[in-house]
């Protein structure tokens, strides 16, 4: 049995069809951080041309949750912030970086910050996860 974590990760995103919609991408898993984007299309702009503020908060569940999701067990969020500080324009990509704060053995909780091509800090939050099943 294969116990890779980023393995696990991609097959668990593979399954959803609207993480595949959004085009959804981890690139980077370890025990303290997940690294994610999403490209910038026409398709997720609000009416005022950036990206739609629901997009921005499904790549940033999406990523934390990998990252809760890498720590044993299945995960579910219960509870997520996300401050809008700078909308997303002119960009191939939005990144999300995931960063572990704490892992308990019922709650998970990390931090997120969503940067443009330009390492332009977008959006910052912090998403707490409970663990359905522990190791």
């Amino acid at each position: 049995m294969n116990n890779d974590p980023m393995e696990k990760i991609r097959k668990i995103l593979d399954e959803s069809e609207f993480i595949k919609m959004l085009g959804i991408e981890i690139s980077e898993l370890d025990d303290d951080h997940a690294l994610g984007r999403m490209p910038f299309k026409s398709l997720y702009l609000n009416p005022y041309g950036s990206m739609h503020g629901g997009c921005l908060y499904s790549l940033a569940d999406t990523v934390a949750g990998s990252l809760a999701n890498s720590m044993g067990g299945n995960v579910m969020t219960v509870e997520g912030k996300l401050s809008f500080l700078e909308a997303a324009w002119d960009t191939q990509y939005v990144y999300c970086l995931a960063r572990l704060r704490r892992c308990g053995s019922h709650l998970i909780n990390v931090d997120v910050d969503i940067t443009d091509d330009n390492k332009k800090l977008l959006d910052c939050g912090n998403f707490t996860f409970f663990r359905i099943e522990n190791r």
